[in-house]
């Protein structure tokens, strides 16, 4: 049974059934009552499912739906897959709130078992591009050059671009031979050179770049082709995240997609998750209480 403090007035008004009654009955839930009232040949109580139970108006108000304890104490008494359920109807800034109730690791965990492509969304609404290839250990920019996705010609274009010292050092790396101080390499013998590497001697000669120089390359790569970034692994999506406070990282979060959220905040445990969606809108929740949880309706009884 959950006993709910309960707008007695608008039983006595509408159906008949005073507070002196309501207590007569004792531990009986309130549609137990109204079955019994209209056995006794109360009329009024007779319709007292269509009236309430199954009118969310009036449901708000009979059940004192606008009092978060009140909602609390009816989601309490309902499973994780119902909670769940409900998550799907509330605001995703109340969502993102639920996720304060994580530790940072759980959060951080959690976070790394989304798909790349939504790490990603969190990663840069909080991180630039270039910041985030500032932060992260080099050997994640290397570890994205050994990608088959990316074209090998774009990316000797855009070395092409690179400053002559760049260039100098690169050609260095590859011929084993210092190269003419006074002399930059031509752009153009630089790119046949790297046309004509194996795919593991080009992609080692990309790498033994500067990290600098790397770093251009990939920004001006995933400038044009943004999903490239789902190339990085997820140690490296998560690395600069991973050094935000709780607070930011939660803040993260409200780029993802509802069915996202819900699937975060239903790891929570039940009594929390009741928490959470007990900031779902009374109007709302009172719809839905009408349309597929009648049966918890029908436990409500009145604390007297």
């Amino acid at each position: 049974m959950i006993y709910l403090d309960i707008d007695l007035s608008y039983l006595a008004k509408y159906f008949d059934v005073g507070t002196q009654r309501i207590n007569q009955y004792g531990l009986k839930s309130i549609d137990d009552i109204m079955e019994a009232e209209a056995a006794n040949g109360n009329s009024a109580a007779s319709n007292f499912d269509l009236k309430v139970l199954k009118d969310p108006k009036a449901l708000v108000k009979v059940f004192k739906l606008m009092s978060p304890r009140n909602r609390f104490k009816i989601l309490r008494n309902m499973s994780q897959e119902d909670l769940k359920y409900l998550m799907q109807f509330m605001d995703k800034k109340d969502l993102v709130t639920g996720l304060n109730y994580f530790t940072k690791d759980k959060l951080v965990n959690l976070m790394y078992e989304l798909p790349k492509e939504k790490i990603s969304k969190c990663l840069f609404s909080k991180f630039s591009p270039k910041k985030f290839l500032k932060m992260i250990p080099e050997r994640e920019i290397n570890y994205f050059f050994e990608s088959s996705k990316l074209d090998k010609n774009e990316i000797i274009k855009e070395v092409q671009n690179l400053e002559p010292d760049a260039l100098q050092g690169l050609m260095e790396n590859i011929t084993g031979q210092p190269q003419n101080p006074n002399s930059a390499p031509d752009a153009k013998e630089v790119g046949k050179t790297l046309q004509s590497l194996s795919p593991q001697k080009f992609k080692k000669a990309i790498q033994s770049m500067d990290r600098k120089h790397k770093s251009q390359i990939i920004l001006a790569l995933t400038e044009k082709h943004p999903d490239l970034f789902c190339e990085f692994s997820k140690d490296a999506l998560m690395f600069p995240l991973k050094q935000l406070e709780k607070p930011e990282l939660v803040k993260t979060t409200s780029v993802l997609e509802q069915e996202d959220l819900v699937e975060m905040v239903s790891e929570l445990p039940e009594d929390l998750m009741a928490v959470v969606v007990t900031q779902l809108d009374p109007e709302k929740l009172a719809e839905v209480l009408c349309d597929r949880f009648q049966d918890v309706l029908q436990d409500i009884g009145s604390l007297g």
